[in-house]
């Protein structure tokens, strides 16, 4: 591995880490923290932390303040309407895609992700890594890495306000009968349910966040299902 190389992958752990610690909430939204202090908490020279940082921005994770440091920020109602509207393109015919490719071990795997959401129904830190876990199995037992990186960028950024929709705006039994849904057709090796039912389930998240997104947010949410239109194909009927 080239010192390039390294320092690239220093920077892609830094980032995830501060990631999970924003999910966990270690690092508080609205909070400006310096690279040093960052560094400190990670256990990271300044360089490696701001590498991160700018990958962390570029998400909208976090909003970087010159010569100060980084703000953690959550998404405005316009950019959950694009991040939602990108995974509803991307993740259910990826999600076809997969079940044509899948082996007993993804199998294997993919259940036991959903065993523990299962267990962990509490909507607490497992849950949701558990969750996200599932999703990045599916997505890269497909093989297009670039896709899956880009979904799991999408699902990052959003992870904050998603947190907000289970067990707030729908209940985690909800979540989990999408889920089940999308893991059993794949089971089944059935790609058209299973991109059905990915499609169902990233719809009524969207939907969720979309909607509460802000106090007036009718263009919004008008905006959000055009786009709805234009993903699921004629004829398909999204019963929630």
């Amino acid at each position: 591995m080239t010192q390039e190389t390294q320092a690239e992958s220093k920077s892609e752990q830094i980032a995830a880490d501060i990631r999970d610690a924003i999910r966990a909430g270690k690092l508080t939204q609205g909070v400006l923290y310096s690279s040093r202090e960052l560094g400190e908490m990670f256990g990271a020279s300044r360089t490696p932390v701001r590498e991160a940082l700018l990958k962390l921005a570029d998400v909208g994770l976090v909003r970087i303040e010159r010569n100060r440091g980084a703000r953690v920020v959550g998404q405005d109602g316009r950019g959950i309407v694009e991040l939602c509207s990108l995974r509803l393109l991307l993740e259910p015919p990826a999600c076809r895609n997969a079940a044509a490719v899948l082996t007993s071990r993804d199998d294997e795997e993919m259940l036991a992700e959903y065993r523990i959401m299962e267990s962990r129904a509490d909507a607490g830190p497992e849950y949701f890594a558990a969750d996200e876990r599932l999703h990045d199995l599916i997505l890269r037992a497909g093989g297009n890495a670039r896709l899956a990186k880009v979904v799991s960028e999408l699902r990052q950024t959003l992870a904050l306000d998603g947190r907000l929709s289970v067990p707030r705006y729908q209940p985690v039994e909800t979540a989990l009968k999408d889920h089940w849904a999308i893991v059993d057709a794949l089971l089944k090796r059935d790609g058209l349910a299973a991109e059905r039912a990915m499609r169902k389930h990233i719809f009524r998240s969207g939907d969720l966040l979309v909607t509460h997104s802000s106090e007036d947010n009718r263009g919004l949410v008008a905006e959000w299902r055009r786009w709805v239109e234009i993903a699921v194909p004629a004829g398909e009927q999204i019963v929630l």
